[in-house]
């Protein structure tokens, strides 16, 4: 097995430890999404796509349940995706990954909330078409109607034009789900 199957592996039996239900699933739709905006990302880019998020199943800190003002989701955003690069360098390190990787990882993860840099702005979006492809549901179940259209709207304005138009060809099977997230891109 190479490193990155080890780390790809060792990832995957962190995140089930998330008290999200799916953070395993969304992980690998934001490696998914990543390989359909960037069907040759390199290894640093893939082992962001699947960890962006390990510091869920870590800290157990989540939006949802930790989170009581919206107002404040850049700042909870920030030290999320810190957390997350945190636990990913480490791992890394473990695996003897050289420097270049480390420090490509360790921004992918700190910037992906925000983007600002090619494949920043890609897993961002990757990160935000999978909330569309698999979450959504999900998130109104447990935040409501209102939490959920901002969730939308604010995971909208995160993607590219690109995912703009990959948002509007997914099909949900839910037809209130489908109807939310129509009402709240087109506002």
């Amino acid at each position: 097995m190479d490193k990155f199957d080890s780390v790809k592996k060792e990832i995957e039996s962190i995140l089930p430890d998330s008290p999200i239900d799916f953070e395993l699933k969304h992980s690998e739709l934001v490696l998914k999404w990543v390989l359909k905006l960037k069907p040759d990302a390199d290894e640093a880019l893939k082992i962001a796509a699947l960890g962006h998020d390990i510091d869920r199943a870590i800290s157990k800190i989540t939006e949802t349940y930790s989170l009581k003002d919206y107002s404040k989701i850049n700042e909870f955003k920030k030290e999320h995706s810190l957390r997350s690069a945190k636990v990913l360098v480490d791992l890394l390190k473990k695996y003897g990954y050289d420097k270049k990787i480390i420090d490509q990882v360790k921004n992918l993860v700190e910037n992906h909330e925000f983007g600002g840099d090619e494949d920043s702005d890609i897993l961002m979006t990757a990160d935000s078409l999978s909330f569309f492809d698999y979450n959504t549901p999900f998130y109104f179940k447990m935040n409501g109607r209102e939490k959920t259209l901002k969730k939308i709207k604010f995971m909208y304005v995160r993607l590219s034009e690109k995912g703009k138009k990959l948002v509007k060809e997914i099909k949900f099977k839910d037809k209130e789900i489908e109807k939310l997230v129509r009402e709240a891109i087109s506002s």
